[in-house]
């Protein structure tokens, strides 16, 4: 009895917010709208809604306040945040839906990815033939900055403006959900945006169009939208496991988002383009190499780039760690073009698509993309990887012998110990004898293993693919790696803090422990080759967001 009330209340809740949202909508299209118009507005509003509300009069802001409202009334509601929907930030779109038009029209590259300004030759066929398509629309954000790019591009380039032109522009526009109200917050925001550009007058016909091109389908198993092919479809996939989908799916990845890749990969007109935001499993994951292999066949032009969930993320409600994902639909080779892995303080966000540096990415593997973003990354990837006389990580593990242990989780630090620890995330491994296990300790705690780390891995858990594609060399004496690793781990013991939870007794800060670690980075680097510069990268690399363990002070 308590459940189901507990169920009514929430939707009771959400057509609430809804009402509310359609009230704004009215009170400030009767604000802008001479009164000679204004039962043109409430038929449209009907129109657009499929509903007859009786609408009460609001104090309402601008129109910038107004989308405000309507982009953020999604976010509000649990039983969306319960499925994995979440909203995206006006940066995040806006980078996704400029890059993906450049890739359509064949501008973007390594050297302009940072470059957000978007040109067209040919801006009447952009803006009246290249349709988009969202399949997971939500409130709309990415169909509103793709027709607003349209509309600035028209504008800046067409003399007038006539009710053909906005009508012909606005048939490009498509998109789904499966929640009904957010398909009428989309097809408001969209309205607005119109309206408040040209006027009601020039708008008439315009929801007729909008309630053509949109529709409330299940797309993770239904994606025909009436065989209808797509030049540019982008959003922001709901990220859920499989086994908590409650679908019946026709193909299992594991999580839906890579349902609706691969659906939307096939919508793609030759030389169409899609761009998502997705988690990270994308590039990270084992799992995720059939999703992978999928595309590659029919998008195996991609711009991966990776972001960290801390200091700051993405998202401004969750934790996530994420890619971006911007692919193209072309015959030919794979092509694969990535960033390192980003990490940024709040107070940094508003240069982080600017400074945007990719490269082009020749160590595919089947269990991950490695996130390397830079010539000296790709360098150095080289050279931990197999050569001969070299054995992997695991490859030099032995069921009996002396003890290292690992801990197998990991943020900004890697933690490994010669002394037992306490807590069910350290892992045992066992080397022929002390010199090994010791050098191994040494390589674990180095910032270049931190770096291959992140490169490599999902950025949280330490797996048998980190262990398996690290190579070590063969090495003759273990003098100074026994000595390094003394240091370290009397350093680490002296300052420990502390903490007596059920997990663990003690904390342990590596970031007090730089001069230690820099001394085992120099000796490691040496092993590895590493130039000069490649050692100095290695070492600064995130350092900043490193010692401070994903805290500032931003107020400095």
């Amino acid at each position: 009895m308590y459940k189901h009330t507990l169920v009514k209340s929430k939707k009771e809740v959400v057509i609430a917010m809804i009402n509310v949202a359609l009230n704004i909508v009215y009170s400030y299209l009767m604000k802008i709208t001479p009164k000679k118009n204004h039962n043109k507005v409430i038929l449209i509003l009907n129109n657009l809604t499929g509903k007859n509300i009786n609408y009460e009069t609001m104090k309402v802001g601008s129109y910038n306040d107004v989308q405000d409202v309507l982009s953020n009334i999604n976010e509000k509601e649990s039983i969306r945040k319960s499925k994995g929907v979440y909203y995206t930030p006006s940066d995040v779109v806006n980078f996704i839906v400029k890059s993906s038009i450049k890739l359509m029209d064949g501008e973007l590259c390594p050297e302009n990815i940072s470059v957000l300004d978007v040109e067209h030759k040919h801006y009447s066929a952009f803006c009246k033939k290249k349709t988009a398509f969202d399949p997971t629309c939500g409130a709309g954000e990415f169909l509103l900055a793709m027709l607003i790019e349209k509309l600035n591009i028209w504008d800046n380039n067409s003399k007038r403006t006539t009710s053909k032109d906005i009508e012909t522009i606005i048939e490009t526009i498509y998109g789904n959900d499966e929640n009904e109200d957010s398909v009428i917050i989309t097809k408001m925001r969209l309205f607005l945006e119109i309206v408040e550009r040209y006027g009601v007058e020039k708008c008439i016909n315009v929801p007729i169009i909008l309630n053509s091109n949109f529709t409330t389908n299940e797309y993770v198993n239904n994606p025909s939208f009436n065989n209808k092919m797509f030049d540019i479809i982008i959003g922001n996939p709901p990220y859920v496991e499989d086994s908590k989908s409650g679908l019946n799916l026709n193909k299992r990845y594991g999580n839906i988002y890579a349902n609706i890749l691969v659906n939307a990969a096939e919508r793609l007109e030759k030389g169409g383009v899609f761009g998502f935001i997705i988690p990270i499993s994308y590039v990270s994951t084992p799992r995720m190499k059939k999703l992978r292999d999928d595309l590659y066949k029919i998008v195996p032009i991609q711009y991966i780039l990776s972001y960290s969930d801390r200091p700051d993320c993405l998202f401004n409600s969750v934790h996530q760690k994420l890619c971006i994902l911007i692919c193209k639909n072309v015959q030919g080779e794979i092509n694969i073009f990535t960033s390192n892995y980003q990490y940024w303080y709040k107070n940094e966000r508003e240069m982080l698509f600017e400074r945007t540096r990719v490269i082009k990415n020749a160590f595919i593997r089947d269990s991950y993309i490695p996130k390397l973003g830079n010539e000296l990354d790709v360098s150095i990837f080289s050279k931990i990887g197999f050569k001969e006389g070299r054995k992997s990580i695991l490859e030099k593990v032995m069921h009996t012998g002396e003890i290292v242990y690992l801990n197998m989780r990991a943020a900004f630090w890697i933690k490994s110990f010669m002394k037992k620890h306490k807590g069910s995330e350290y892992k045992e491994y066992r080397f022929k004898d002390n010199g090994e296990a010791e050098f191994m300790m040494c390589l674990w705690n180095s910032s270049l293993f931190w770096w291959y780390w992140v490169v490599v891995s999902d950025c949280w858990h330490i797996t048998r693919k980190e262990l398996n594609d690290f190579f070590v060399p063969n090495i003759e004496n273990y003098e100074v790696a026994i000595k390094l690793a003394h240091e370290l781990e009397m350093k680490l013991e002296k300052t420990k803090k502390y903490v007596g939870t059920v997990q663990t007794d003690y904390e342990y800060k590596h970031k007090y422990c730089i001069d230690e670690i820099h001394r085992i980075d120099d000796y490691i680097h040496e092993i590895y080759g590493l130039s000069e510069e490649e050692s100095n990268y290695i070492k600064k690399f995130a350092n900043a967001y490193r010692v401070s363990g994903g805290t500032v002070n931003e107020s400095n």
